[in-house]
């Protein structure tokens, strides 16, 4: 994919302001909340750190790829949560505190889960058991830098005017909405040619990790009787992997290019399917609003 002042400057920021907003709606007792149901937390680690990663393997043996793009899946499946499933549980009014908790936690085991995925996936498809030296320290001020410092911010400001917080909870989740909806039109403008060559092949593979992923997230938590909201903020965070992690392993640790394709096709992917569970959930909300009114 291709580095451009949209994706290595624009995109980062807007994800800081969206975090500081999404920051605006918690408070400490959501946090308590969350963690007071270990459940909840439980389930969301099992969708995103063992069954995701099972169904990595599963796709790349049903559509036979070939090795390089085979691990290349197992390693988008392996990535951690981040600041976009983040932005689109926002957005779709979903559980943030519980959204924040699982992407910090799966960034933090980041460095055992990518390395160990990946061995079995070199060991499987490759030439062997493979020695990573998982870069922990910088991916972890990444996770804060987009993610943590942001939402901490936004509590302070939650806590020090909370009126302007309540009022602004609206309008943030709606500009979280369009500003999904402008990444996807943009990001497809800039890699079309990408899109073109390559989509057709992988889109395929990709496309059926992000959607069952969806599924099994939400139904795995609906069987475990975990309420509505917490099961689709748990599907998002199973479906929408942080694609630049993968990309950073692929072309920096393993130095792979190919290895980068996919990753880099399901980085615009997963705004498509982000932006429309987001827009599907808050029209299912309103209308649900508007015939308890």
């Amino acid at each position: 994919m291709e580095q451009s002042v949209l994706s290595s400057v624009v995109l980062p920021l807007a994800i800081v302001l969206i975090m500081v907003a999404l920051g605006m709606t918690l408070t400490i007792a959501d946090f308590r909340r969350v963690l007071a149901q270990p459940k909840q937390v439980s389930i969301g680690l099992l969708c995103q750190l063992v069954l995701l990663p099972l169904l990595g393997f599963a796709v790349a043996g049903i559509f036979a790829l070939p090795a390089v793009y085979a691990i290349s899946i197992i390693l988008l499946a392996a990535a951690p949560g981040g600041a976009t499933s983040n932005l689109i549980v926002h957005a779709a009014d979903g559980d943030r505190a519980l959204s924040v908790t699982l992407t910090a936690i799966s960034n933090m085991l980041a460095w055992f889960t990518i390395p160990f995925l990946l061995g079995i996936a070199y060991t499987t498809y490759g030439s062997g058991a493979l020695a990573i030296d998982f870069p922990v320290a910088s991916t972890m001020i990444q996770v804060a830098v987009l993610t943590v410092i942001p939402v901490i911010i936004g509590m302070a400001i939650r806590s020090w005017k909370p009126d302007f917080a309540e009022r602004s909870k609206r309008f943030t989740r709606i500009f979280a909405t369009v500003f999904l909806f402008l990444v996807i039109l943009a990001l497809v403008i800039q890699n079309w040619d990408v899109i073109i060559n390559d989509g057709p092949r992988f889109a395929p593979a990709f496309i059926l990790l992000n959607v069952v992923a969806l599924a099994v997230g939400y139904f795995v938590s609906k069987a475990a009787r975990i309420n509505d909201v917490q099961s689709v903020t748990i599907a998002i965070e199973t479906g929408i992997q942080n694609s630049t992690v993968a990309i950073t392993v692929a072309l920096t640790i393993l130095n792979n290019n190919e290895m980068a394709v996919i990753p880099g096709l399901y980085a615009i992917w997963m705004y498509v399917t982000g932006f429309a569970l987001a827009y599907w959930l808050t029209r299912r909300k309103t209308n649900a609003d508007a015939v308890t009114a």
